[in-house]
């Protein structure tokens, strides 16, 4: 199978569901949406969309880009884009087969289940995954799981354990894309052009034919600087050493229900190498430590809402100590889609090591006017995570009271309502986002903070209800309301925003 020819793309249009080929989708000839039954999976699937896409047509200036987006593609210039590259994504090359080593030595075969996040070893597996989801899977499922392992999951080994080495991003980084009125469009708008690329990676031009390393390896404890990486080879980066193998039987996929070739194991082996600084992946916003010298790609390490991490994924921001930077496509869309509204996608995954405990795949919208207001979105932030401290700071003194002078409760309420309090407030931010008006956000703001309040007010109500008639616990309940109400005082003049993702 060959993803620049044959039809692997899954996609459901009124209804019905069927695979179509990369040139009717770009030529116009076939439309709908991606369709599978996870969500990481067809996140993963429009990121291969847009990598493959931006090897083959990376346009030279925002004009060309904007010719890409309105008109579909002509098929003789299809035809001659993919003359050259047919050999890298061949599935099944008989020496360089996409995203796979030929020769991997292994004693015993490994079962498809560990190429597909989170099935294998996943605390709440039983909940989020139907039963056999990974037994057999098809060429374009399972090229779909390929690009997912080495881009956006933990490896096998659980971070660079154990010589397997986790992708360029690191273990498990969150992924931005942005969002079209439809998939031919939005692949486009996600793709980045010559302009930009000379800008956020200076090394482009003589480095932008390099094959993928799955066609030209690395040597085992090679140290590469990332400037020796171009465009192409990053973006399809495979960072472990597997190898597919087939039964050539027929049978239904498990993945997404058609019945053709099944794949149902592949081998690994253990490869070591070592990657020299960060390379900025057109899709990732990278944050910098100045006195630690790290600069890192984002993930998401907690518990907390995807409306928290706004902020480091938006805005560029530097001080003497810290530093962040949008990813090169949000970059990029400040310009070419700045005076319209912008929708993006956020996805990802939490994960404890190897472990995957969360999946995360969220539109947000943003109002016009966001790409030069950024403070905005910091003030709606730190509003959302302030209301939240002064709610757990008013149930923190009600457990533990003063010392000396007011005995506490004894009863932790603090995580849980935590907990809740972010579910009342998820669509909340989501709406503030999409409808402020960012040239005069005053009215706007004034009104997330009372609607927060009201939430806090609520909130803290409902969770100490159950202690108002118990009479050792009439001071420290007390004491909490004399916080809380203090703390929301303190919330009500407009102050200066600080971020405290």
């Amino acid at each position: 199978m060959n993803l620049l020819t044959d039809p692997w793309i899954p996609i459901q249009e009124k209804g019905l569901f069927e695979k179509i080929t990369l040139q009717q989708l770009h030529c116009g000839e076939k439309t709908g949406e991606i369709c599978l039954p996870r969500d990481d999976m067809e996140l993963a699937c429009l990121q291969l969309l847009c990598a493959i896409t931006q090897v083959l047509f990376t346009p030279k200036n925002k004009r060309e880009l904007g010719h890409y987006v309105k008109q579909p593609l002509a098929q003789d210039d299809y035809q001659t884009a993919i003359q050259g590259k047919l050999d890298w994504f061949d599935l099944d090359h008989p020496e360089t087969p996409f995203m796979q080593f030929r020769g991997v030595k292994a004693k015993e075969a490994t079962p498809m289940d560990k190429l597909m996040a989170g099935l294998s070893g996943g605390e709440n597996k039983v909940f989020v995954n139907e039963m056999g989801l990974a037994d057999n899977l098809c060429s374009g499922c399972v090229a779909i799981a390929l690009f997912n392992s080495a881009n956006n999951c933990p490896n096998v080994g659980g971070g660079n354990l154990g010589g397997f080495k986790a992708g360029l991003r690191g273990s498990t980084p969150i992924t931005l894309l942005i969002q079209g009125r439809n998939l031919r469009e939005t692949i486009w708008l996600n793709v980045l052009t010559e302009e930009t690329l000379n800008r956020v990676m200076p090394w482009y031009d003589e480095t932008k034919d390099m094959p993928p390393n799955y066609i030209k390896p690395v040597k085992a404890r090679e140290k590469i600087s990332v400037s020796e990486i171009g465009l192409a080879r990053g973006l399809l980066w495979q960072p472990a050493r597997y190898e597919l193998f087939s039964s050539n039987k027929l049978d239904v996929c498990s993945c997404c229900g058609l019945k053709e070739t099944v794949y149902d194991g592949f081998k690994k082996e253990q490869f070591g190498y070592t990657i020299e600084g960060v390379w900025p992946h057109p899709l990732s916003s990278r944050t910098f430590s100045i006195k630690k010298k790290k600069e890192e790609f984002p993930s998401f390490t907690t518990t907390a809402p995807t409306w928290t991490h706004m902020s480091r994924l938006l805005i560029d921001r530097q001080s003497d100590k810290e530093g962040q930077q949008a990813a090169p496509i949000i970059q990029q869309a400040r310009t070419f889609i700045a005076s319209a509204k912008l929708q993006i996608i956020i996805g990802g995954y939490r994960n404890n090591q190897a472990t995957i405990l969360e999946r995360r795949h969220e539109l947000f919208s943003l109002a016009q006017g966001w790409h030069e207001h950024g403070e905005v979105i910091q003030q709606i932030i730190h509003y959302g995570l302030e209301y939240k401290k002064a709610l757990r700071k008013a149930l923190y003194l009600f457990a533990v009271g003063i010392k000396d002078k007011v005995h506490g409760s004894g009863v932790n309420l603090c995580d849980p309502v935590e907990a809740n309090y972010y579910q009342q407030t998820e669509g909340l931010l989501h709406t503030r986002f999409a409808s402020v008006h960012f040239e005069q956000p005053d009215k706007d703001l004034t009104q997330l903070k009372q609607q927060l309040k009201t939430v806090v007010k609520k909130l803290f109500d409902l969770a100490t209800e159950p202690y108002q008639q118990e009479p050792k616990m009439i001071k420290a309940l007390a004491m909490a309301r004399r916080s809380l109400h203090k703390s929301l005082k303190d919330l009500e003049p407009q102050g200066e925003p600080h971020d405290k993702n």
